[in-house]
């Protein structure tokens, strides 16, 4: 809804899309950390039992599919394409 006489500031809004992004992006980092950090019991291990059981995984999302992971992967891009056009923009203005 609109207000009457109000022109919506594109530069404001592209900064509030951009750190909600960087905020789900850190928080899909945070979780990354976290997983990596658990270790899987030992029955579901495959390898004897003389090997140590803190055995370093490496850090993978829970939802592991392939669309998730290219989901993942466009929404930084495009975050960083945003990003690099609104730096250009603010330069822009400056000289």
């Amino acid at each position: 809804m609109a207000i009457p006489g109000f022109k919506r500031d594109p530069i404001r809004e592209e900064l509030r899309r951009l750190n909600r992004e960087s905020t789900r992006l850190g928080q899909t980092a945070r979780r990354l950390v976290e997983e990596s950090a658990q270790v899987t019991p030992p029955h579901s291990r495959t390898f004897s039992p003389g090997v140590s059981h803190a055995v370093r995984r490496e850090p993978v999302l829970k939802v592991e599919g392939r669309l998730a992971r290219r989901n993942v992967f466009l929404a930084a891009l495009v975050a960083a394409v945003l990003a690099l056009i609104l730096f250009r923009l603010m330069a822009g203005f400056t000289s």
